[in-house]
């Protein structure tokens, strides 16, 4: 029960600080909020269920002090092998969709462009 209330707690100050990135860029109250903020927690969404079901696959990423660096290090058949054992359902990302990897690059000039493909 506490642990919802924290999830609750969490997922609420989440969409409060979207909305107010969103306020502060001309979009608030806007019908193009509600589409961002939903394709967000999407994105979140997808990016969790991947890395869960990564670490289920393959227990030594689990293990790894950096789980992006030590996917991205994967050579690419054992990548491709991860890819083809997981569940259909589970969606395939490659380390640069990931949000670790957006993070990295945030300040870039080119970030917005990034984010939009990322999210494609």
């Amino acid at each position: 029960m506490t642990q919802d209330i924290n999830f609750i707690t969490k997922t609420k100050a989440l969409i409060d600080n979207l909305k107010s990135v969103c306020a502060n860029y001309g979009l608030g109250n806007d019908g193009n909020e509600f589409k961002i903020i939903t394709q967000v927690f999407l994105y979140k969404f997808l990016n969790d269920k991947f890395r869960y079901a990564v670490k289920a696959e393959m227990p030594v990423l689990d293990d790894a002090e950096n789980f992006s660096k030590a996917l991205r290090d994967l050579p690419e058949d054992d990548y491709q092998f991860l890819l083809a054992s997981l569940d259909p359902n589970i969606p395939r990302l490659q380390p640069e969709h990931l949000i670790s990897h957006l993070f990295s690059k945030q300040n870039d000039g080119d970030f917005a462009k990034l984010f939009d493909d990322t999210l494609r």
